[in-house]
């Protein structure tokens, strides 16, 4: 009874044995149907929204803080006034200057109308003293002829030595009155030359008075205008450094912050692998941190001309304007200035391809391939191993070309090492097949 009993147990694992050996082997592994689709590469980097203008407006001079007349958050036109230094004592000055000038101006003018006169006269010395030189130069050629006569008529006896000593005597004193008349007119020239050299220095010291005061007067006035701090452009007042009555320097940290929110970008680092496929003119999505839900437009408005080292890797600087969709949201302040944003740029769309996961592919020698299964029943088919190209890839997916793959092929994603044509697989049957074979 026990013999037989053990016959009949040896038997089953024999026969069990024999049946599971004739019984195909099927590799396991997970399939995915294929589809066609558009193919998107984007690449991102972070970065920091910012003001294309903004900047810290301080006074020029030192000086006391008259009046602000600006608050933080205040939206403020180019050209507003924003805060007033205390310029009373710069008034005064500038009031003194000017009745200080005008007293200079008015010294001037007498100093030139009696330069004028004084001139005139001078003048008419010198051509007073002309005439008589002219005067006695004819009374001493008169002289000389009388002279000459009375020595030949002297000569003859037809004139006696008194007449002769007369004439003599007569010539003599034209000759005196000529050489005083020469040097009447020789100091004539001389004081009318040395006046014209007086009078330039004269004019030249009053001019220079009020050259001086003028300079005095522009400089007052500049000081009271640099005394106003106005807007350079439109923008909103962030910070107000300082407080009425409070004395500040110039060019020191005491400033008004004006940023215009109205004009912004965002500068944004991408790596050196990421930023060559950037290209000015590249739509952009901007994503803040502090709302992800968020989208903004934008476009690829300058890329860095040279990388910069960080941490061991290549960052390239790149500046994005927002697109005119993205005003509404910036006018309403949804992004404002500092900012940290992420930014997305798509650069390679390629329009209804086959889509492969990235595990699905493998790659050796030079050669890229996939396994499609060609299906036998649901649950179970055959391998076959079909060679592609792929056109572009991203993190999750590549784009392929090959013929012999149909949208809706069955491809394996799981135990690849272990797949080879013509061998049978086993899977779960994706989402649809099992009702369809109901």
């Amino acid at each position: 009874m026990i013999l037989g009993i053990l016959i009949i147990a040896v038997g089953a694992v024999a026969f069990g044995i024999v049946r599971r050996a004739r019984m195909p082997s099927f590799q396991r592994t997970a399939v995915e149907q294929l589809a066609r689709d558009t193919f998107l590469r984007e690449v991102s980097g972070a970065g920091v929204v910012e003001a294309t203008q903004e900047r810290s407006l301080t006074f020029e001079g030192s000086g006391t803080v008259a009046e602000i007349l600006v608050n933080e958050g205040d939206r403020v036109e180019r050209g507003t006034l924003l805060a007033r230094q205390d310029t009373s004592s710069l008034e005064r000055e500038l009031a003194s200057s000017q009745a200080n000038l005008q007293s200079a101006q008015a010294d001037l003018q007498r100093i030139l109308a009696q330069q004028q006169a004084d001139r005139l006269d001078a003048r008419n010395s010198t051509v007073s003293a002309e005439g008589t030189l002219a005067n006695t130069q004819t009374e001493v050629r008169d002289a000389g002829d009388t002279l000459a006569t009375t020595r030949e008529l002297n000569t003859i006896g037809a004139a006696s030595r008194d007449e002769l000593d007369a004439a003599e005597e007569a010539q003599a004193q034209a000759q005196r009155r000529l050489n005083q008349a020469q040097l009447s007119l020789d100091s004539a020239r001389e004081r009318e030359a040395a006046f014209d050299q007086l009078a330039a220095a004269q004019r030249a010291s009053g001019e220079a008075s009020v050259a001086s005061l003028q300079t005095t007067i522009a400089n007052h006035a500049q000081r009271i205008a640099e005394a106003d701090m106005v807007a350079l452009f439109a923008g909103t007042v962030t910070t107000i450094d300082f407080k009425v009555g409070e004395r500040v320097e110039p060019l020191s940290q005491d400033a008004i912050r004006l940023v215009d929110t109205s004009s912004l970008r965002v500068t944004a680092d991408f790596t050196e692998n990421r930023a060559v496929d950037l290209v000015v003119g590249q739509a952009a999505t901007i994503i803040p941190d502090a709302n992800q839900r968020q989208r903004f437009d934008g476009v690829v408005e300058r890329i860095g001309a040279t990388a910069r080292q960080t941490e061991g890797a290549a960052q390239v600087e790149v500046v994005f304007r927002f697109a005119d969709s993205a005003r509404d949201a910036v006018d309403q302040g949804l992004i404002k200035p500092g900012f940290n944003v992420d930014v997305r740029v798509v650069v390679n769309r390629l329009e209804d391809v086959t889509l492969i996961p990235l595990q699905a592919i493998s790659e050796a020698d030079g050669e890229t391939w996939l396994y499609q299964i060609l299906e036998v029943e649901p649950g179970q088919g055959t391998v076959e191993r079909v060679t592609i190209e792929i056109l572009d890839q991203n993190n999750t997916e590549a784009a392929v070309a090959s013929s012999s793959l149909d949208e809706g092929s069955l491809i394996a994603l799981l135990n690849l090492d272990e797949l080879e044509s013509g061998q049978d697989v086993q899977y779960d049957p994706v989402a649809g097949e099992a009702t369809d074979a109901l």
